[in-house]
């Protein structure tokens, strides 16, 4: 759980271990970058190394040993991963570690609100207290403006981490108050041998995966586990033949994708992906995700104008629009699927 576990986010680990060796910790900070790389993992790192028994002292934020050399000074590299208070922040026991995240699709003015009394009071056992807010951009107006107090006073002992897709999606004042610190996709590199060596899946499957995932940990991890291979190469074949359906066998392409809820979104992922390799295989094959089904891309690729392909993508993307404003998943499946087959005549 510690600094040792964030994978491909050397410029991020770098600068927070800075930060807790000069013991100059800023009041708030604001991870951003893509979901599944690491953010909130790096959030509890951060507050298990600010608080470790074993490696910290008492007076000042830093971690004694183990340390290694970067550049020309030695840093903290990690906690000790076994100390009561390390042990407690990996079992979300710590009475001084809080964590907010969204109740349904946002974070509410209530859950600020109870934030704002629970630090009016002084840590209870921390030298550092640590309050996580994941998905910050979620924030509904309200408990925006609510969170901007406390940054404009923040507490004693206080560090607030944000975690968000990106800070443009933050309001401006709250951008402001916090240091900021962007976190890169994982390369395909380091997914691809995540996936081997710790999940056992196939070279191949795995190098195929990493590149689908598009740079998230965690977007690796559930296709590898709801059998993306199998389903990936269905998705295509259907698409492949669209044209040639009839209505009523495109409409029960759409009812099939919208019945599995939870992954309508890789889902749609995959044919936008799909779509894009149609344009790019133009150009460039070498750039193709889908490097498996190369000839297939190609052949698929010949058959379509670069306007029809694009405007199949924007169908695309407007109903990743709809889902995240809660439309009808299965009409909006539905109109997208009978515009593309008619695009693609």
């Amino acid at each position: 759980m510690g600094f040792a576990s964030i994978i491909d986010q050397d410029r991020a680990i770098h600068f927070l271990r800075v930060l807790l060796h000069k013991g100059t910790i800023p009041h708030a900070l604001l991870f951003s970058g893509p979901e599944g790389v690491g953010k909130q993992t790096t959030a509890l790192a951060f507050a298990m190394a600010a608080n470790c028994e074993q490696y910290g002292s008492s007076d000042r934020i830093v971690i004694e040993h183990p340390e290694a050399s970067i550049g020309s000074a030695k840093f903290p590299v990690e906690s000790c991963g076994s100390c009561r208070s390390c042990r407690k922040i990996v079992s979300a026991n710590h009475p001084d570690i809080i964590r907010i995240q969204a109740q349904g699709q946002m974070i509410r003015i209530a859950q600020i609100r109870d934030l704002r009394y629970m630090l009016s009071m002084k840590p209870h056992e921390a030298r550092l207290r640590v309050v996580i807010i994941g998905d910050a951009h979620t924030m509904n107006p309200e408990a925006g403006n609510a969170l901007l107090k406390v940054l404009e006073e923040p507490p004693d002992r206080t560090v607030l981490i944000l975690t968000a897709l990106q800070k443009s999606d933050m309001l401006p004042t709250i951008n402001s108050r916090c240091v900021h610190l962007r976190f890169k996709p994982i390369s395909a590199k380091f997914l691809s041998s995540l996936l081997t060596e710790t999940y056992g899946v196939d070279a191949p499957d795995a190098q195929i995966l990493s590149v689908l995932a598009n740079g998230s940990f965690s977007r690796a991890v559930a296709f590898k586990e709801t059998n993306l291979i199998a389903w990936r190469h269905w998705l295509i074949d259907v698409m492949e033949n669209l044209t040639e359906a009839s209505i009523g066998m495109q409409l029960a392409f759409a009812e099939k994708l919208s019945q599995n809820k939870a992954f309508i979104k890789h889902t749609l992922e995959l044919i936008r992906l799909w779509m894009r390799d149609l344009i790019i295989v133009k150009y460039n094959p070498d750039k193709v995700l889908n490097q498996d089904m190369l000839h297939r891309i190609r052949r698929t690729s010949n058959k379509l104008s670069e306007k029809v392909i694009f405007s199949c993508i924007s169908s695309i993307q407007q109903v990743q629009k709809a889902i995240d404003n809660n439309a009808n998943i299965k009409m909006a499946l539905e109109n997208m699927i009978l515009l593309m087959a008619e695009r693609a005549k």
